[in-house]
């Protein structure tokens, strides 16, 4: 496991990309790793203040465009990619430059119809369940949605699911200097699993910088 690009995308707002590309970036930094975390959603503002990790301004499309382009030649560790909602052929464009493609989602209807629709978009593309509920009986009533779609889907769905966890906030707030012991636990979590789906799904080389056209 040396690193790549991983890409958390999908239509639906709401669902926790940018947290757990928050926590995916500080998870590798707790397991030793080098993390970039590379902001694309324009309403968004960047959040660089006490991270560990770097962080990269990709609103702007050709800027993101020059960023994975350099990346095929500089990269060393994890770049991680934060999508935003409702865009899909930004979506596909950046799935196809990544090497890894997840689309988080939650315990929801709306949710699972967005995802599954999104599965069908994008070929490669992974879905994992993300803010699942802990309460046993919430847990075991949510349960059906990751087994309807691990059906539509098979080998797509990450699991286990992402846990909710009450101070995941810490990861989105302006300054993370010191993350609380249940955030670091979590990130770590997120980078075991994600590391995994990683090496389980190796992608193959790529030889020359990948091009991205920009979108509008």
């Amino acid at each position: 496991m040396t690193g790549g690009i991983v890409f958390f995308g999908g239509g639906k707002g709401g669902v926790g990309k940018s947290a757990t590309s928050h926590g995916a970036c500080l998870g590798a930094i707790l397991h030793n790793h080098s993390a970039v975390y590379v902001l694309t959603d324009p309403k968004r503002k960047m959040r660089e203040e006490g991270r560990p990790y770097g962080v990269l301004d990709g609103r702007e499309p050709q800027t993101l465009a020059n960023i994975l382009n350099a990346s095929r030649k500089n990269l060393s560790g994890w770049m991680i990619i934060d999508g935003g909602g409702n865009r899909p052929a930004f979506d596909e464009e950046v799935a196809a430059a990544a090497d890894l493609c997840i689309l988080p989602f939650r315990a929801s209807e709306e949710d699972l119809d967005t995802v599954a629709d999104d599965l069908r978009r994008i070929p490669n593309a992974l879905a994992w369940p993300t803010a699942w509920p802990t309460n046993p009986y919430a847990s075991r009533a949510a349960q059906f949605l990751i087994e309807g779609l691990v059906k539509a889907f098979p080998l797509r769905v990450i699991n286990p699911p992402i846990p909710f966890v009450n101070s995941v906030s810490e990861l989105l707030s302006a300054s993370l200097h010191s993350p609380s012991s249940p955030v670091r636990q979590l990130a770590r979590k997120i980078f075991d699993v994600m590391a995994e789906e990683y090496d389980l799904r190796r992608p193959k080389a790529v030889e020359q910088a990948v091009g991205i056209e920009v979108m509008q």
